[in-house]
Order: structure tokens, then sequence, then C-alpha cells
């Protein structure tokens, strides 16, 4: 398992890290967001947050 936290700041590591799967980051009310593509569809991913890579492959946010 593989994670990455998304500071705000760290876009271009997280898409990386992301495998192109990170829509570009959107504010909104103050915080910085972006958008992850999963299985199960679009989660937000707001600041601070752990994108996480399972053995499957698959990503979460946590």
């Amino acid at each position: 398992m593989e994670s990455i936290q998304y500071t705000g700041t760290n876009y271009q590591e997280v898409k990386e890290f992301a495998q192109g799967k990170i829509l570009a980051p959107y504010f909104c009310m103050g915080f910085n967001m972006l958008s992850l593509v999963t299985k199960d569809g679009f989660v937000t991913v707001n600041e601070g947050d752990y994108i996480i890579k399972g053995e499957d492959g698959e990503f979460h946010v946590k």
C-alpha cells in the first residue's frame, strides 16, 4: 500500500502518484480541492487528505 498527502500545493506530485486520475485543483470556500477518479466515480480530495493506492491498484481517500 502506498499513500500521499494532498497539501494544497503539491498538485503535480499528487497527479503523478495517482497516474493522471486527478482533475485540476479548484478553490472553494477558502480551500483547495481536487477530484479523484475511482471505481465508484469522482471523490473529493481536500487539503490534508491522503490518497491511498491499495494492493489492487485502486485509489481511495482517507
